[in-house]
């Protein structure tokens, strides 16, 4: 059982959601219709979360990669790459559905792109100009620019992981790591919100726990020496592209120890309730639901929850 953040937080919120998510929508999914179709319900965004995920892919597939090369590098040029992007993941959606169940993800690359609702012309570009604001705030951005240009190198949206206890592995995958050398790295977390007012703290707080306890990677292991590797003593950025804020977060041990509960608490749970056994010997009625009816608004799986509580 793999345990990350965002499914730690899902199961806290809705176990069942969390059921849908991390058990039957993956594995043999494709071999399966019910599998099938839970597994691109999942993939489905909300526009505001498909908006941010285009500018975390923009950035770690070809920002970084030019920063990294020493390639050079215009914020025209990221935008147009961006525009192109967008146009035809939106096209893609627009004539997509999630219930397609023949929909072939790997072929569509990365035009590939599911949403909730129809989205209308204006909502289209409402999320346009919020990617475009996004990635000229990040080119504008002192504080962050210098971090990404000093470091030795940049490493982003790279899968991070090591075992929790038998049965249970941490999962992490920071959005950006800047390693120094002779120095601790520099882990920075992207927020694509026009409101702000989500604190980061525990997120990366498990970032860097992460990147303590994995094994390096053969690209950066050159980079994280023993004596750097320790979670406190990294640095950890929330950046907020859409308002411009840089906000660092300075952690003492109580916070890495109120993360780590949190993980170890939630893991346990998870490994309580499967109790060894994997999809097929598992239902969904065996994982409690939403505790506030709000979960249940935005929830991807409410179709077949709702449908059918005791489907398996």
């Amino acid at each position: 059982m793999k345990w990350s953040y965002s499914s730690g937080r899902a199961f806290q919120a809705c176990q069942r959601q969390w059921f849908y998510k991390n058990l039957m929508g993956v594995g043999q999914a494709k071999r399966d219709e019910k599998r099938r179709a839970v597994h691109l319900m999942g993939k489905a965004d909300s526009i505001g979360a498909w908006r941010g995920r285009l500018v975390d892919d923009i950035i770690s597939e070809e920002i970084v990669p030019r920063i990294n090369q020493g390639r050079p590098m215009n914020l025209g040029e990221i935008v147009d790459l961006a525009k192109e992007r967008f146009d035809k993941q939106l096209a893609f959606a627009r004539s997509n559905t999630a219930s397609n169940l023949r929909l072939d993800i790997k072929a569509a690359g990365d035009h590939f792109a599911l949403l909730k609702n129809d989205v209308s012309d204006d909502e289209a570009s409402q999320a346009w100009q919020e990617i475009d604001t996004a990635l000229r705030t990040l080119f504008s951005c002192d504080e962050v620019k210098e971090i990404m240009k000093s470091a030795d190198f940049l490493v982003s949206q790279r899968v991070l992981q090591y075992s929790l206890f038998d049965g249970a592995t941490m999962v992490a995958v920071p959005d950006l790591i800047a390693f120094h050398d002779d120095e601790s790295p520099t882990i920075i977390d992207w927020k694509v919100h026009a409101q702000g007012t989500y604190d980061a703290w525990m997120q990366l707080a498990l970032y860097a726990i992460a990147l303590e306890r994995c094994k390096p990677h053969v690209n950066w292991e050159i980079y994280v020496e023993e004596e750097h590797r320790r979670a406190d003593a990294m640095r950890l950025f929330e950046v907020q592209l859409l308002l411009g804020t840089v906000r660092e977060h300075r952690l003492d041990q109580d916070h890495f120890d109120m993360a780590e509960e949190f993980m170890n608490t939630s893991a346990f749970e998870m490994t309580s309730l499967m109790d060894g056994r994997k999809y097929p010997q598992l239902t969904a009625e065996e994982f409690s639901t939403a505790r506030y009816p709000q979960t249940c608004d935005s929830c991807n799986f409410k179709p077949t929850c709702w449908r059918n509580p005791h489907d398996g």
